[in-house]
C-alpha cells in the first residue's frame, strides 16, 4: 500500500518554496525545481542552478520509474507489483526485481518487523479504515488474522528447500509468487527511489541538493549551514524541536493520514507483521540514517515494536530515532546539533 502525504516535516532553508508541475523553475538564490506527482504525493527536488537542469529531469525519472513498477494499484505494461499480485508470474525487469530483493533482504534486516508480503492484510485494513463507520461488519476474526498472517511467511533455508507459505521466485526471464500472498511494496519504493537518486547524485558529484519525497521522506545534500529541519508534531500545530542536519536522510512514519478511530482505538495501515493488527505505541517515529531506503523502511518497521525493541534496534543498526507519542517525544537517540522549538 502507498504512503500518502504525511507532513511531518518543514523545512527551514534559504530558498523560496517553489510550486511546479513536471517543468523546471530557478529561484532568486540560485536553485533550480521540479515538481513531479508520484507515490500520490508530491515530490520536491532542488538542485543548485551550477548543474545542467538535465539533472533534474534524469532524477523525475527515476522516481516516475519506481513508481510504476512498484503500483500495487495499477499495471504497468504487465510488469508492475499490480501485474504480480494477479497473474502471480510476470516479466522480469532489472528495476522490480532489484527491488523485491532490496524488501525482501529488508525483512531479514529487520528481524520481519518489515514484511513485504504483507498486501492481503494491509488491503483488508485499509478498507477497514476508509469506512470505519462499518467496522462491527468488516472487522477481521482472529482466524481471519491469522490465515494472512501464514501466508506472510516466507523464509527458506540454505538448501532452497521452502520451509513457509510464501515467497518469490527469480529466473532470467519471469518473477513469480509462489504461495498466495500478495506484495506491498509502499513502505519501501518511496525511499527506494530516493536513494537511487541519491546514488546519481552522488555519481555526477552533485552535493547542493534537496529532495522532499513527500515530507515523509527527505534527503539533504551538503552545505556549511546545514539545513534545519523542522519535527512538526502530527496531531498538533506546533514542533517538537528543529534538527541542523547535513548529507542525511530522514524517513518519518505516522499513521494520521491513513487512520480512523473507533471505540477509543486508532486503525491505520501500520500493521504488525506479528500480530497482524495496527499499533498505536507510538504517533510518529522518525529514523535519521545516511541511507534513503534505509530510512523509510526502517521508520515503518519500528513503528511497529515496542519502545525496547526499538532502542536495541537502532543501536545495533547505528541510526537517529525520535519516538514519539502523545505530541511528546519519549525516546531520543540523534547524533545533531539540535534545539526544542
Amino acid at each position: 500500500m502507498k504512503k500518502k502525504l504525511i507532513i511531518l516535516f518543514n523545512i527551514f532553508i534559504s530558498f523560496a518554496t517553489l510550486t511546479a508541475c513536471n517543468f523546471i523553475k530557478a529561484n532568486k538564490t540560485n536553485y533550480m525545481s521540479i515538481n513531479i506527482m508520484v507515490f500520490d504525493t508530491m515530490v520536491d527536488i532542488k538542485i543548485n542552478n551550477k548543474y545542467p537542469n538535465t539533472h533534474l529531469k534524469n532524477i523525475a525519472d527515476i522516481y516516475r520509474k519506481i513508481d510504476r513498477y512498484a503500483d500495487n494499484f495499477r499495471s504497468y505494461d504487465g510488469m508492475s507489483v499490480y501485474d504480480l499480485n494477479v497473474e502471480r508470474e510476470i516479466p522480469s525487469s532489472d528495476i522490480l526485481k532489484s527491488l523485491i530483493q532490496a524488501s525482501i533482504e529488508l525483512k531479514e534486516k529487520t528481524n520481519g518487523y518489515f514484511n513485504p508480503f504483507i498486501g492481503r492484510l494491509a488491503d483488508k485494513w485499509k478498507e477497514i479504515v476508509k469506512d470505519i463507520k462499518d467496522f462491527e461488519d468488516k472487522k477481521l476474526s482472529k482466524d481471519e488474522i491469522n490465515s494472512k498472517l501464514e501466508l506472510m511467511n516466507s523464509s527458506i533455508d540454505s538448501e532452497l528447500e521452502i520451509m513457509n507459505n510464501s515467497y518469490i521466485e527469480f529466473s532470467d526471464d519471469k518473477i513469480k509468487i509462489v504461495g498466495d500472498a500478495n506484495l506491498d511494496l509502499g513502505g519501501i519504493a518511496k525511499g527506494y527511489a530516493t536513494e537511487l537518486a541519491h546514488q546519481y547524485l552522488i555519481d555526477n558529484e552533485i552535493d547542493d541538493y534537496l529532495i522532499d519525497a513527500g515530507n515523509s521522506n527527505i534527503l539533504l545534500g551538503n552545505r556549511d549551514k546545514g539545513y534545519n529541519v523542522g519535527l512538526s508534531k502530527p496531531y498538533s500545530d506546533s514542533y517538537y524541536k528543529s534538527l541542523n542536519l547535513t548529507d542525511k536522510s530522514i524517513g518519518t512514519s505516522s499513521p494520521k493520514y491513513q487512520g480512523s478511530e473507533f471505540n477509543d482505538f486508532r486503525y491505520h495501515h501500520l500493521i504488525s507483521p506479528y500480530t497482524g493488527l495496527p499499533v498505536n505505541n507510538y504517533s510518529s517515529v522518525t529514523v535519521i540514517c545516511d541511507n534513503s531506503t534505509y530510512a523509510d523502511v526502517f521508520s515503518t518497521a519500528i513503528f511497529t515494536m515496542d519502545i525496547d525493541t526499538a532502542k536495541e534496534f537502532a543501536k545495533d543498526n547505528n541510526i537517529g530515532i525520535l519516538l514519539c507519542s502523545d505530541n511528546e517525544i519519549i525516546y531520543e537517540k540523534v547524533d545533531t546539533e539540535s534545539e526544542e522549538v
